[in-house]
């Protein structure tokens, strides 16, 4: 997410760009992985950004509608956000540490032809997230060898 191209197309839109909503493009700007609502309060606290949670969820849902994030769904329960201008990708979630990795490159394009001629259902996207232990976990099985 390109932080001024963001704000000129909210602006070009009509929207006004609070103090708030720039900070929190900012955020999503610089952001490696998807956040949440209370990684979002977090990042605003520490930004010296005074503001309530029901200010960002508010904040997180306008940005959606309008495009420019997308919801995924890394932890049970609770939904991230990530900025919708990545290429497509996948997630490796760290069930340890809780680290999450992307990967771009998507099993599930021969999963989709194969559907839509066996089932006639065009999937329009989907989503496919990894848990396990990352290499950096003093738990992952290629660790215990060594």
């Amino acid at each position: 997410m390109n932080l001024d191209l963001t704000l000129s197309s909210l602006q070009d839109k009509g929207h006004k760009i609070t103090n708030i909503r720039k900070e929190m493009v900012s955020i999503f700007s610089q952001a490696e992985k998807p956040l949440s609502a209370g990684d979002m309060q977090k990042a605003l606290k520490t930004a010296d950004v005074s503001v309530n949670k029901t200010t960002i969820y508010r904040e997180l849902q306008f940005l959606v509608r309008e495009g420019y994030l997308t919801e995924v769904y890394i932890r049970p329960q609770e939904i991230s956000y990530e900025p919708v201008s990545l290429i497509h990708h996948h997630h490796l979630i760290c069930e340890v540490c809780g680290r999450i990795e992307s990967i771009t490159n998507c099993l599930a394009n021969d999963l989709n032809e194969d559907v839509l001629k066996k089932k006639g259902f065009k999937i329009n996207k989907h989503s496919l997230e990894f848990y396990g232990i990352c290499s950096n976990c003093p738990r992952n099985i290629n660790n215990e060898k060594q």
